[in-house]
């Protein structure tokens, strides 16, 4: 079976695939409210949002939601990125319309009540101090805030202690109207259920429901970066260096050819940057690469957890092992190693019900096409040799380099060390 798409009268789109392997069910809806649709000002009002509405409908408490989900020995879940929030649930296939129904519930008939705002406003706040605690990540978003600037996916997810401390209920009842929208919705069933029913279900809980907005933009705006630099000083053991480089996007025609480049550059323990730095010069237990694609931006991006004594030197064999391929690519074992785990990558996932959700429902809004697994396994089988290797001849351009250090006090130039 092949997965297809369907689109509602308002717009609303449905990306549905039966799989009759299995009993279970995965039922996801994708809106375009992420942290690039938000202001200075209500930074952090996405994944505030997210948490607000599983607090209660107008027929449900918070702990109804779960307690039934949990009765059905179901699943219930949401996620907030920068492009978009995903709320999901997994169940067995008998239990799939009720699924959508509290989904339906908790999307259209939340109550956002005053009180269960002020106690999830201390929830976000300890988990922004959360991961204020986990130094890598801290180290990588900042890398990343570096490299778009003031671009709007600079914003953090959950947002800054300032912002979700101001936000109010009519702010978040605002940007409801505003952003939640049937255009920039997709809603995806895949497990054993008939299209029949998953479109019955799609017509009967969620559309005509949504505010519409036809024409908003909310596609990330493309980005141009110069590059630079940012230390943060903290009396911690492990050195964190996160460098970010200019990429390529989703609808990008060389995406694939540098997703499998990735693999046989950082993406694994075989990898170029694991070899390297780990494995030859014994530098690092955490050391690695990946892509952030989005509609019309992207960057690629290295990390190393080392030690300060170490990370001068770690940076600059990162900065050898970038100019080498970008000098003489790849070899033939590479080129045909990485073509492999990207394929594996894909066929694999498509064992997960939930990842399957996932996949189809972010490429459909992100980029108004419908993928198909077996096309994209046909373009991974037709790059060459030399396709494989020219891309990354521009890539990872050191002269546009966002490096961000999290650690103890360093005086060497690591800025300096990767910036060209």
């Amino acid at each position: 079976m092949e997965a297809r798409e369907y689109k509602f009268a308002d717009g609303l789109r449905l990306v549905h695939l039966e799989r009759t392997s299995t009993r279970a069910v995965a039922i996801g809806v994708l809106t375009g409210a992420g942290s690039e649709n938000e202001t200075e000002k209500n930074n952090g009002v996405s994944h505030f949002l997210e948490h607000m509405f599983f607090k209660g409908t107008k027929t449900r408490g918070s702990l109804d939601i779960v307690k039934e989900i949990d009765a059905m020995g179901a699943q219930i879940n949401a996620f907030t990125a920068k492009a978009y929030t995903c709320f999901y649930t997994f169940s067995i296939d008998e239990d799939g319309e009720k699924c959508a129904e509290i989904l339906s519930d908790i999307l259209f008939n939340s109550v956002f009540d005053k009180e269960e705002l002020e106690r999830e406003r201390k929830v976000v706040l300890e988990e922004i101090s959360m991961s204020d605690d986990d130094n890598a990540d801290v180290c990588m978003e900042t890398a990343s805030a570096l490299y778009f600037g003031d671009n709007a996916l600079a914003r953090p997810i959950l947002g800054t202690r300032d912002t979700v401390r101001s936000l109010t209920r009519e702010d978040l009842l605002e940007y409801v109207d505003a952003n939640y929208c049937a255009e920039t919705t997709v809603i995806a069933i895949i497990g054993n259920m008939s299209a029949d029913k998953a479109r019955k279900i799609v017509e009967k809980y969620f559309e005509g429901r949504f505010r519409s907005s036809k024409g908003r933009k909310w596609h990330d705006v493309a980005h141009v970066t110069s590059g630079s630099s940012k230390t943060i000083f903290k009396p911690i053991e492990q050195a964190n260096i996160g460098m970010v480089f200019p990429g390529v996007s989703l609808t990008d025609k060389n995406y694939l050819a540098i997703n499998a480049g990735g693999y046989v550059f950082g993406g694994g323990m075989s990898s170029r940057l694991f070899a390297e730095v780990r494995e030859k010069h014994g530098l690092a237990y955490s050391v690695y690469s990946y892509d952030s694609c989005y509609y019309a931006n992207g960057f690629g991006a290295v990390y190393v957890g080392t030690n300060t004594k170490s990370a001068l030197q770690a940076v600059e064999i990162v900065a050898d092992i970038i100019d080498d391929v970008k000098k003489n690519g790849f070899s033939e074992e590479e080129y045909r190693r990485g073509i492999q785990q990207a394929k594996a990558g894909y066929i694999l996932g498509q064992d997960s019900n939930g990842a399957l959700m996932r996949f189809y429902s972010k490429w459909l809004l992100m980029t108004d096409k419908l993928v198909d697994f077996n096309e994209l396994i046909a373009k991974l089988d037709k790059i060459s040799f030399d396709e494989f290797n020219d891309v990354y001849k521009n890539y990872f351009d050191r002269t546009k380099v966002s490096l961000a250090y999290v650690g103890r006090e360093i005086k060497d130039d690591l800025y300096g060390a990767i910036k060209l």
